[in-house]
């Protein structure tokens, strides 16, 4: 009896064992099963044709076919590959309670054959209604050996929207002739809380939008070989951090730049609502009209919103400098070695690139005979340089002078009384800018104006007579008469006879003395001294005369001495012939024996 209650026991423990695994496999399933993840990528194109790159990952791959999604933020694509033995194949989503068991409008389903006609349904209870599908984009293309469906559907009608993390219930079933098929394993076409589920890592397509809200230049037209400042303004204005991004610069058909945020060193990532500021100097710049372009790219994300706002462009021109030189006409002019000579008052212009040139001006143009033009400064606004070689920073457009002063080649001949040139000791006079020139020089250049000759100088003395003036305005040779004289001194005894050998002593005006010797004339000659008074003194035998006479308005002078070797032998001759008389006579009167005749006795007349 025990035996048949203990066998009862156990056949009642193993018949409820029993129901509870049949009740168990057939009860609803809760859904924690399989999960897709789908993410965030760029647009596949709807062609029932799966290229490569067009979707990241292959999300299902079981015996039946494979399966692929993605989205962005207003689609979610999927792409099924199916073998032959499938003749259709449902897409199930509930956006609802996930473990419920029962149809409602938050399940619905997406039919679709191999002949590509797609139905749209809802869950209502235990059964399925149908209505339009709205904006569902379907491809359907068949093979020899498998079919593929390509599908995009708005995440609208799946009550998910971009920045919102949610989890739909999702199931797979194809269907054939006897065949069935279903992910996850079991699913049930009336029982939501057999599918698995899908989700976004993205938070379906939470929205990444870098925009370029700005390309600014700091100057819209330069000086050629200048550097221009490129400013650039990007921000977040999507959802989603952005990790990096590229920025691309062109400038017309060249390359400058194509460097991510992290390597030019800008902030990264950038949050939503950031922004990032972004110089960069674009060098010497070459003449003409230029555009700059400038696109920006998302990196690490695969959808962006508005790809439009990603380009911006600016443009601007670069021209050469014009540097205007003006200055007297005839004059020659070099910006670093190019030459121009200047014809009239509106001068000449050079064309350069910015940085700093040299600019060289002719020190002395002579454009005729005895006139010249002399470099006295470069004169620039309010400020002036008085080297002939200016070097200038060309940053815009300049205009400079280059001063020059007129002079005129003045040639001064000096002569004495006699109308014969000679050299003076020196000169004084005072040119017309009011500079007072000492020197020798016969010939020099001046300003025109008045010419103020106020001395020569020679042998001591100031020989002009009255200060010159001269008013120069063309080349001038100016001939200078001065008191310098030349004249004789005649030595003569009281008879008027020359006296050779006399010894002449004469004090000039200037203090100064000289002694002479007289010729065979009697005569000596003073040539070219300071007109004025002269002494003279004549020693002649112990004798000497002294005179003081003008040497400008006597200058043949006649010094007469009281006794000189001719007066002398004058006076001895005749008396010896006295003497010789009287001896004479007294000798004849001794030997006189007879008388004479009368006429015997004449005399001579001495």
């Amino acid at each position: 009896m025990k035996r048949l209650k203990g066998t009862v026991a156990s056949s009642i423990v193993t018949l409820l064992l029993i129901m509870f695994l049949a009740a168990g496999h057939l009860s609803p399933r809760v859904s924690a099963e399989p999960e897709l993840s789908i993410p965030l990528y760029k647009n596949p194109k709807i062609d029932g044709v799966v290229s490569v790159d067009e979707y990241p990952v292959e999300q299902l791959s079981l015996p039946w076919g494979r399966a692929y999604a993605v989205h962005n933020d207003s689609y979610l694509f999927f792409a099924i590959v199916l073998n032959n033995a499938c003749r259709t194949v449902d897409l199930l989503f509930n956006t609802g309670v996930l473990n419920s068991t029962l149809l409602t409008v938050s399940t619905t389903r997406y039919a679709v054959n191999r002949s590509g006609v797609l139905r749209y349904l809802y869950g209502h209870g235990e059964e399925w209604l149908e209505e339009p599908a709205g904006n569902t984009i379907l491809k359907v293309v068949n093979g020899t050996v498998s079919w593929t469906v390509e599908l995009a559907i708005p995440l609208s009608k799946l009550d998910v929207y971009p920045n919102t993390p949610r989890t739909l219930g999702f199931a797979l079933i194809a269907s054939g002739t006897g065949v069935n098929y279903s992910w996850p394993a079991g699913a049930l076409l009336s029982n939501p809380s057999s599918w698995g589920i899908v989700s976004s890592p993205d938070n379906w397509a939470t929205r990444c939008d870098i925009a370029l809200e700005g390309v600014y230049l700091d100057k819209k037209s330069l000086i050629a070989g200048s550097n221009l400042t490129l400013i650039l303004i990007l921000r977040n204005k999507g959802d989603a951090a952005i990790p990096d991004y590229l920025i691309t610069i062109m400038l017309d058909d060249a390359l400058l730049l194509n460097a991510t945020g992290s390597q030019l060193g800008l902030k990264t990532p950038i949050v939503e609502s950031d922004w990032v500021r972004f110089e960069r100097i674009i060098p010497n710049v070459t003449e003409g009209s230029h555009v700059v372009k400038v696109l920006v790219n998302a990196l690490n994300v695969f959808h962006e919103s508005d790809k439009d706002n990603n380009f911006g462009q600016a443009d601007f021109t670069a021209r050469l400098a014009k540097i205007r030189v003006l200055s007297t006409p005839g004059v020659t002019v070099e910006l670093n070695g190019e030459s121009q000579i200047i014809t009239d008052e509106t001068g000449v212009v050079f064309y350069a690139t910015y940085g700093n040139k040299t600019l060289r001006a002719q020190e002395v143009h002579r454009p005729t005979e005895g006139v010249r033009y002399v470099f006295i400064g470069w004169k620039q606004e309010d400020s002036k340089t008085f080297s002939p070689e200016l070097v200038l920073t060309v940053n815009g457009d300049l205009e400079l002078t280059a001063e020059y002063r007129k002079e005129y080649l003045v040639n001064l001949s000096f002569f004495d009384r006699d109308n014969a040139p000679f050299q003076p000791s020196f000169y004084l006079c005072t040119l017309p800018n009011n500079t007072v020139y000492n020197g020798t020089l016969r010939g020099f250049w001046t300003t025109g104006g008045d010419l103020r000759l106020t001395m020569v100088k020679y042998a001591g003395l100031n020989v002009l007579d009255e200060a010159k003036i001269v008013y120069v305005n063309e080349p001038k040779e100016i001939r200078v008469s001065c008191n310098v004289v030349s004249g004789t001194v005649k030595v003569v005894d009281p008879f008027s006879m020359p006296i050779e050998g006399a010894e002449l002593k004469v004090v000039f005006t200037n203090n100064t003395q000289a002694k002479y010797v007289t010729g065979s004339g009697g005569t000596v000659n003073i040539s070219r001294v300071a007109g004025g008074e002269l002494t003279l003194t004549v020693i002649n035998l112990g004798y000497s005369a002294t005179v003081k006479v003008s040497f400008l308005t006597e200058r043949e002078v006649t010094v007469r001495i009281p006794m000189s070797l001719n007066v002398v032998l004058i006076i001895i001759g005749a008396f010896s012939i006295v003497v010789l008389i009287i001896v004479f006579k007294i000798l004849r009167g001794r030997e006189r024996l007879a008388p004479r005749k009368p006429e015997e006795y004449e005399f001579e007349e001495l």
